[in-house]
Parts: C-alpha cells; structure tokens; sequence
C-alpha cells in the first residue's frame, strides 16, 4: 500500500516516524515522496500549542476533501487528547501513544488502539538502525515526563518518565555509527531525566559518556536540558569532550521573570539561569545557548516581559524559539486567572523574535575569522557543533565532517565559509 507520514512536533515524534518507514517494507507498505500518490496516510501529530493542533485537524479534512478514498490513521499526542473526536473529523484509524509503535499492524488489521497513555505499557520503542530521510540519526533514549509545568499537557499524553536500557542504546549508536552517521542525537521526552527510574545509578552523564566510548567516528548532540540538570558532573562532561559533544545546549527558560517562573512552576529564577549560561560561556569556549520563551503567560505584565528581555541579554541566549501562550485545557494554568490579550501577546511576540534575531546576528559575527567543524547535510548546507548553519559556497557531498574558517554572515544569518 502506498503510504506518506506528516510528522509534527518534537524530535521524539520524528524518531517514532523513522521507526514506522524503516518497518514499513517488511509489512507491505510502500513510502511515497507525496501525499497526492499516497493510499493511506500517516499523521504522527503534535499537541503541545493550540496551534499545532489545529493545523493537524485542518490537514485531516484537507485530505479527506482531497481524496475520500485515502485511509487516513492518526497518532501521536493529538490523537491521545483528542481519541474520542477524531473519527467526526475524517480519521479511519486512530493509534494513541502506547501504540504506536504498532501503528502498521492495526492498519493492516483495520483497527483502533485507544488506551491511555497511563495504563502500563512498558517503554515505547523506536530502535532505529539508520535513518531512512536524516543525516543526522536521532535515538530514543527516554520518553515521558512528570515536571508538571503549569502550562503543559505533555505528561498527560506521554506517560511517566521511562528510561530505555543502556545496552539497548549502545547497540543502537554502534549500527548507526556502522551505517556511516557522523552525528547521533539522544532525544527524549525530557532526556535530563534518563536513568532515573532505572536505580541502577545510571544518569545522562554516564549514559553520554558510555556513547562517546562506542566510537570515535561521530559527534553527539544533546537536546534540551533543564537548567538544574546541568549539575557538576554534566558541566565537567561538557568541558572535557568539546570535540566530541556539540557545543551548543539548548537549555529552556520559559521565562526571564523570576516571578512569572513561579507561576509557571518552574524551579529556578533568572538568576539562576543568568549565572549557569555565563559559567557555561567561560568553560566551553565559543558555545551557544539556546532556550524556549513563552510570552503572554497568565499574570504577565509588561514589567515582566521587560524583564525576560533583560535576562535574554545579560545570558546572552544566541537562538531562541519564541511561543505565545496558549491554554491546553487541563493545565493549572489554563484556569488561572489575568489572561494577556491576544494583541499584547503578539506585539510581546514579535519584540522578542526582534530581539532573538539581533542576538543570534551577534553571535554568527563573533565567529568570522573562526575554525569550526561543520556537518554537511542533505540539501547542500551544513551545521556547525554550535549550531549555526554554513551556506557553501560550490556544492559539497552531505554526511561529512567538515572543517571550515568562517568568513563573512549573510542577511539570513548563515555563515559563509572556506572549507579548510
């Protein structure tokens, strides 16, 4: 059957995909570069923004409109808040979280996977051997969360913390470094809080550690990581293997007001986060900071947002994601009183992507007349260990490790560069 997967969201929702079109021949699918050859599609949906899931419901009536006859199954977050109301939209089959790594066999069999993410399921699998459509290979190494963020419904469609055993990871990172992977990246749900469900000592520090001893042939990614997870020994770990671990650590901040962090029951205040950014800065050398924001949280009042604009600054973030508010019902904060407008959260908004911009310029300048090691992808760019992308100037083969002397930055703020 001729199959195409959309894939919204995290990285763990792009990992569970890869895992679903590697398996997909053996099981009588055949992927499909687009939609429009597809007899059935896959959508791995996302749910943390009212955004996200609102385009995941218009592309399900998109589609159905388009083509009636398209089988169209759904899974992912959205379809574990919305499990019940999907059918009424278009979908034919609707596979939550616990299932999902199934999905092709309740296809085939024409059926439905509705358990709740909180029953017992055991650890979600996405083992993947190579990446069918990525350069670089993500792994699952954890799934769940239980940090209760007053904003988020994420532990309510993902399940508790589960760590996926460190032997099964090896065995994973070893194949992909086999297959010719030059960058591995361990995702997960809330990664900083692997190992501890597995009381056997392990953390992510060890875990790290234990990959970068598989082989010398690829470079290690991390992806987001509290600011209180970046304990003694994870900052050691970080300073010690600056060629090995890429030196860029996206560490969310939500906020730059201590008191709306508060609120939004997070445990640590923005001098908490002003001082840890500034120890990171000193120890790695040109390292980049990256962080989440959310404006127009419940209460915030304009003194607030002058104030995550001011710790923006003193952190000196260089890429930052800037979200609107948006309430998940079901969150504590959804029911909390002094809602900002939405004209205050986009004006707030679109101060902030001002700001994030002329950072991240400052920063791609600090790093003409550099050296930095640069991943070929795909599509003729590259990434560097500190996550600036590199437009080549003549085209270069993708998946190579590439030393490069920045020359100049563009209006994007891409890195021109001379490849060493």
């Amino acid at each position: 059957m001729n199959t195409y997967i959309y894939t919204f969201g995290c990285k763990v929702n792009q990992v569970e995909s890869e895992k679903i079109i590697n398996c997909s021949a053996s099981k009588g699918f055949n992927i499909v570069e687009t939609p429009d050859d597809a007899e059935l599609i896959i959508i791995n949906s996302c749910a943390v923004t009212e955004r996200a899931e609102k385009k995941f419901k218009a592309l399900i009536k998109k589609l159905k409109t388009a083509n009636s006859a398209v089988t169209v199954a759904v899974t992912g977050c959205a379809a574990e808040k919305e499990k019940d109301r999907l059918k009424e939209l278009g979908a034919d089959i609707v596979v939550t979280n616990s299932g999902k790594s199934d999905i092709l066999d309740y296809i085939s069999e024409g059926t439905d996977w509705l358990k709740d993410i909180s029953e017992p399921h055991g650890f979600i699998s996405a083992e993947n051997r190579q990446m069918s459509t990525r350069t670089r290979a993500f792994i699952k190494i954890q799934d769940g969360c239980d940090s209760m963020c007053a904003y988020c419904i994420i532990p309510a469609l993902r399940g508790k913390p589960m760590s996926r055993d460190a032997e099964d990871i090896l065995n994973e990172v070893r194949a992909l470094a086999d297959a010719g992977h030059k960058e591995i990246v361990p995702v997960g749900i809330h990664v900083g809080k692997y190992g501890l469900d597995l009381k056997n000592g392990m953390n992510l520090p060890k875990l790290i550690n234990m990959m970068l001893g598989v082989s010398d042939t690829f470079r290690i990614r991390l992806t987001s990581i509290e600011l209180n997870e970046i304990t003694d020994e994870m900052a050691a770990l970080l300073t010690e293997n600056t060629d090995r671990i890429c030196r860029h650590y996206h560490i969310p901040l939500q906020s730059g007001s201590t008191a709306v962090l508060k609120r939004m029951n997070r445990h640590y205040t923005a001098e908490d986060y002003i001082e840890k950014a500034r120890m990171l800065k000193k120890l790695v050398p040109d390292c980049t900071i990256g962080a989440d924001i959310i404006v127009g949280f419940p209460g915030e009042t304009e003194e607030n947002f002058q104030e995550t604009l001011d710790t923006v600054k003193r952190a000196g973030i260089d890429h930052i994601h800037v979200f609107a508010y948006s309430d998940r019902s079901g969150t504590e904060a959804s029911s909390m009183s002094g809602k900002v407008d939405g004209k205050t959260k986009a004006q707030r908004a679109g101060c902030l992507r001002g700001l994030a911009d002329e950072m991240k310029r400052l920063s791609a300048e600090r790093m003409i007349g550099k050296t930095l090691t640069v991943l070929t992808q795909n599509d003729g760019t590259g990434l560097t260990d500190n996550f600036f992308s590199v437009n080549f100037s003549l085209g270069v083969e993708h998946n190579m490790l590439l030393d490069v002397k920045v020359t100049d930055v563009d209006n994007g703020n891409m890195l021109k560069v001379e490849i060493i």
